[in-house]
């Protein structure tokens, strides 16, 4: 998917450091990493996209967790 077409998509994923399901739209894009702005479930509306999050390999040093494989 092009840079441009996924800013504004609707997106459900786990969060890196609670564990709990999570909505969000995407925002900004750069390179790999993207920028999510949480949001509702009700705002998500009935079928967003399901996406797999990798955590920092930096911030898993720090909070002593495996970084999870994309």
């Amino acid at each position: 998917m092009e840079t441009s077409e996924m800013i504004g998509t609707t997106v459900v994923f786990f969060d890196a450091y609670t564990g709990a399901e999570r909505f969000g739209r995407i925002d900004q894009v750069f390179g790999d990493d993207a920028v999510i702005r949480i949001i509702g479930r009700d705002e998500a509306g009935p079928s967003p996209r399901r996406v797999r999050l990798k955590t920092d390999v930096r911030i898993a040093a720090i909070s002593g967790e495996a970084a999870l494989p994309v």
